[in-house]
Formats: structure tokens, C-alpha cells, sequence
């Protein structure tokens, strides 16, 4: 009598059985076993020329931004920065009044950053402090404390929100730089020896601006690469490769000076304790544009870059060192190690232990070890010889020691 009455009441009312099973297809369950497939199974990906410059609000990136727009190779040229004060929005306003094809996308902020990254095809590491102390060892060390923070979150970003991007690091000091960030990327799982890369475009602009000015030469038509590393006490300019043999060696040692202590002269020039951001700008956004016309057009070669090489056994035995290489649709596809003469030979050996000491910084920060200086910056039987730059604060704190 009573369920008569309940469906006069309500004629379309049914009781439904409960469920007791989980409806995988609508649940959060089936997403992350999409993304766990995603991994190991990738969809085809169109790329979308898109390059993001970190740090582009700072006096190099925005150099370097002025040059990428201007490049039909990206279509999309994303400016990020996270300090206030650099205003990259105000940058990217400037930059849309450029009557060119790449479009210009602005993110201020942190909270932005994924947005930013998200399907970039190179990512552009710069920015960061640039003023320099008189002695290289305090300073490589000093910016790298400044900066490391930088280089770490945007190395972690990246190997979440674009893992396939090529990565090229600029943020001074590069050799401990892009030690941070191939451990960083290591630890995520996402590390490819073939897609990050140290820029060491402006040793290399700066070693063939000097010798073509002395020959009289082309400077599009020649290329003095620079091997080993970036730093002012790592950099090995190969004049040798650039046919410079009928130099006598004192005008050789002269041009290995100047490229070696080019950050100091610029500093002293300009009265202000800061690089050349002009020319490092420039530079910067060439290396960029190689890799970019490499990964779309056609294999590029690029005359300097700090990268893992693949055999190195093949490359003064060191594992990581700066070569000139090529870039193609995957990355770096040819490492092309000059060959050395005498002279480069022994300054290379003086600068290895630098380099090795900067590298393990940078490896130490990233994984969490206790950091120790070089054996041969400590040992007394085997004492690693300053460079011009470091002499006269390495003779003054001599004399210190010996009062």
C-alpha cells in the first residue's frame, strides 16, 4: 500500500543500485596512467619555434631578445623574468613594435615560470649579476653563490615543464653553471648530454674579432675557436687553428692575453664594474640562432660551446671541455676537437685544474656534497700556477703570508 502511494506521489522516481566499483575512465586514476604512458610512449610533437629567454630583463637579455625577434627561424620569442625591477613586460611592450613575424610573449613573476617553459624548443639561461671583483678565483666563486638559485629552479623547471628542450646557459660563471645544471638534470632523470650547452659565443667573437683585425680578413669568413672553458682563467684560445703560424709567438702570447683578460679591460673602461653587455648580447643570441637554424634548417656549427663530450678520450682526455660542434635536430651531433701546438698545449694543462675545480663546485651544490678545493690548488709539492689576471693578487697575498 505504501509503495502505491509513493509512485502516485512520484511517478518518476527510481531507485538506482549503488555502485561498487570505481569508475576508472572518468577517475584521476586514468590521467596519471596517461602521463606515466606519456613517458615512455610520446605522442608526436609539433614543435613550435618557441624560444624563452630567462632573465631577459636584464642588460644581456634584453640585447640578446632585440636579436631573436628579429630571426624568422622562432616564431615565438618567451621573455621571463623574476625580479620586479627588471620590468620584462615594459621590454616586451618595445620589442612588439618591431614589424617582424615572431611573436613576443612577456612573463613577470615565478608563479609564471611554467607558463613560460611550457613546449620551448631552446631555453636561454642569462641574466643573473655580472659585477666582477679584481681577482678571478673570488669572482667566479662570488657569482656563483649570487646566481646559482637562478640556474637551479630554472634547471628544475625545465626538467619538468619542457625535458626535450635544448638548454644554453649564459649566467655567469658558465663553467659552474652548467655543472649545477647537468647534475640538477641528472637527479631528475631528464639529463642529455647532447641538449645543454655552456655559451662560450663571446671568447670565441672576441679571439676571432682580434685576429682578423690583425690579418685584415674576413671575420664571417674565419673562425679561432676557444677550448677548455669559459672562465678567465679557463679559456684557451686556439690561434693555431686560424692559421696564425706565421705569427711570431710574442704577438701570439699578446692575443692570448687580451682574450683572457678582455672582461678585465672592458671593466676598467667602463668605471663601472660590468661586462661588455653590448657584444655578450650579441654573441649570446647568435649561439642561439645556430641552434635554432640547426634544430629546423639545417646541421650548424658553432665555434665554441661547453658541452659533455662523447669520447673523451678524443679531446685532451677531459670530459667536459668547450669544442666547436655541431647541431642538428637532436642536439649536438659532431664534437670538433683542434689540435693544440706547443704553447696551447701547456696553457691548456695550466687551466685544466681550474676548470675541474669550477665543475666540482657546481657538482658539489647540486647533489648536496661537501665541497674541497682542487688537489692542486692546496698540495705544496704541486701548486697550480695563477694566471696574468690572478698574479698580482696571488704575489700580494704571498707577501702577506710571509710578514
Amino acid at each position: 500500500m505504501f509503495r502505491q502511494i509513493l509512485n502516485k506521489i512520484r511517478p518518476n522516481c527510481q531507485a538506482m543500485p549503488r555502485a561498487t566499483y570505481q569508475n576508472y575512465v572518468m577517475s584521476d586514476v586514468l590521467a596519471q596512467m596517461e602521463r606515466e604512458c606519456e613517458k615512455f610512449c610520446p605522442v608526436p610533437r609539433f614543435p613550435p619555434r618557441k624560444v624563452t629567454v630567462v632573465g631577459a630583463g636584464s642588460d644581456v637579455g634584453r640585447i640578446a631578445s632585440l636579436f631573436l625577434k628579429q630571426q624568422k627561424v622562432i616564431k615565438i620569442l618567451a621573455l621571463y623574468d623574476d625580479e620586479p625591477e627588471h620590468k620584462v613586460l615594459g621590454v616586451t611592450t618595445d620589442l612588439a613594435h618591431m614589424d617582424t613575424s615572431t611573436e613576443v610573449e612577456a612573463y613577470q613573476g615565478r608563479v609564471y615560470l611554467r607558463n613560460a617553459l611550457y613546449d620551448a624548443d631552446v631555453v636561454l639561461i642569462c641574466g643573473g649579476h655580472y659585477v666582477l671583483p679584481p681577482c678571478c678565483d673570488i669572482s667566479d666563486r662570488e657569482l656563483f653563490f649570487e646566481n646559482m638559485q637562478l640556474v637551479r629552479t630554472v634547471s628544475i623547471a625545465c626538467a619538468q615543464f619542457c625535458p626535450h628542450a635544448i638548454i644554453a646557459i649564459q649566467t655567469p660563471p658558465v663553467d659552474c653553471n652548467f655543472a649545477l645544471c647537468i647534475h640538477t638534470l641528472q637527479l631528475a632523470r631528464t639529463y642529455n648530454k647532447r641538449k645543454v650547452l655552456g655559451v662560450n659565443a663571446i671568447n670565441s667573437m672576441r679571439a676571432n674579432q682580434l685576429f682578423c683585425s690583425i690579418t685584415g680578413s674576413d671575420p664571417s669568413k674565419s673562425h679561432t675557436p676557444v677550448v677548455c672553458g669559459t672562465g678567465r682563467c679557463t679559456r684557451v684560445p686556439v690561434f693555431s687553428a686560424a692559421k696564425a703560424g706565421n705569427f711570431p709567438q710574442t704577438q701570439v702570447d699578446c692575443l692570448t692575453r687580451l682574450v683572457r683578460e678582455a672582461d678585465d679591460i672592458i671593466c676598467k673602461v667602463k668605471c663601472n664594474n660590468e661586462q661588455g653587455h653590448l657584444s655578450l648580447g650579441f654573441s649570446t643570441a647568435r649561439f642561439v640562432i645556430n641552434i635554432m637554424k640547426g634544430l629546423f634548417e639545417k646541421p650548424t656549427f658553432i665555434d665554441s660551446a661547453l658541452v659533455e663530450q662523447a669520447h673523451p678520450e678524443k679531446c685532451y682526455n677531459m670530459s667536459i671541455c668547450a669544442t666547436p660542434v655541431t647541431i642538428s635536430k637532436g642536439g649536438v651531433v659532431e664534437y670538433a676537437v683542434p689540435s693544440l701546438n706547443q704553447t696551447e698545449t701547456r696553457i691548456l694543462e695550466d687551466s685544466k685544474c681550474d676548470l675541474e675545480d669550477m665543475l666540482n663546485l657546481g657538482r658539489c651544490h647540486a647533489i648536496g656534497e661537501e665541497y674541497c678545493l682542487h688537489p692542486d690548488k692546496i698540495c705544496p709539492c704541486c701548486v697550480c700556477p695563477p694566471c696574468q689576471t690572478c698574479r698580482p693578487c696571488y704575489e700580494s697575498e704571498k707577501r702577506r703570508k710571509t710578514k
